[in-house]
């Protein structure tokens, strides 16, 4: 069966929050991921210490409509849903005021930065690309379902940062990755893909230029899907980027993480060419 990867564009006068719900909806997501999960890990892209307008991080409002969706529609009992990452120059008391995302607090769930977390070293990558050991923070490792929520961006070295590359939010030290970096997002990916239950790409507000302080692009798209290979692949070509480019894409078809080939992809909703913005 082909994936399926949704292209929804936000309506007039619809918040962030209404066409999060309405997506998820769609799916419907309730379906995939229940309360039978023991921990949910929403994975957000913090990697900067800006505010979510200007695309460089997600978007609060995104992360909202997620949570609202897990525990009234899912009905994921709060306890068990986590939202944290570990980003580079995020993550500090002055990006969670600015961005104000301990409100999400107020629906049970636990907001934390990753860099805090316990690491469990030295784990072993299947069929390794380029690295044969990784160290995760424990509360990806521990996680039965991570949802990947990145921004629409571009970035210097992978042309794209989207649900695949998110994943280096779970690892220590992040560092290890600058080189060879295609390669290693696969390899990255492919220890967490059983968990990787479910991604969607903030694409209300995007990002061009590079990862840390890009031109914000107004697209208000939510993209997303269960095949991360697919979702970052559909994500890459409405921005203009493709394989060539972004050649993570290739190597995790290669390494069997998902479909890369866009012949094979379902799009539900808008067309690729209907919402094309080259970055």
């Amino acid at each position: 069966m082909n994936p399926k990867v949704y292209i929804i564009k936000r309506r007039a006068n619809e918040s962030i929050q209404e066409v999060v719900l309405r997506t998820l909806g769609m799916i419907p997501l309730k379906t995939l991921i229940t309360n039978s999960e023991s921990k949910i890990l929403i994975n957000p892209n913090w990697v900067t210490s800006d505010h979510f307008n200007t695309g460089n991080v997600t978007s609060t409002d995104t992360l909202e409509g997620i949570v609202m969706y897990l525990i009234n529609e899912s009905k994921i009992d709060p306890d068990k849903i986590i939202l944290a990452d570990g980003g580079s120059f995020g993550t500090n008391k002055k990006f969670f005021k600015l961005n104000d995302i301990f409100r999400l607090e107020e629906y049970g769930i636990r907001i934390m930065n990753l860099n805090d977390d316990e690491v469990i070293n030295n784990i072993e990558i299947p069929k390794p690309l380029s690295l044969k050991t990784i160290n995760i923070v424990k509360t990806a490792m521990d996680a039965s379902c991570i949802i990947s929520v990145p921004s629409l961006k571009t970035h210097n070295l992978a042309s794209t940062t989207l649900s695949m590359k998110n994943m280096m939010g779970t690892i220590m030290p992040k560092s290890i990755m600058h080189s060879n970096i295609h390669k290693k997002i696969a390899d990255l990916v492919s220890v967490l893909r059983s968990k990787m239950k479910f991604q969607i790409i903030d694409g209300i507000i995007g990002s061009d230029g590079w990862e840390l302080g890009g031109k914000p692009i107004q697209m208000d798209l939510i993209i997303a899907g269960e095949d991360p290979v697919a979702v970052d692949r559909v994500g890459s070509v409405i921005i203009g980027y493709g394989m060539d480019k972004a050649k993570y894409l290739k190597f995790g078809e290669q390494k069997q993480l998902g479909t890369a080939n866009l012949d094979n992809i379902e799009i539900i909703g808008k067309s690729i060419e209907a919402v094309f913005h080259k970055f």
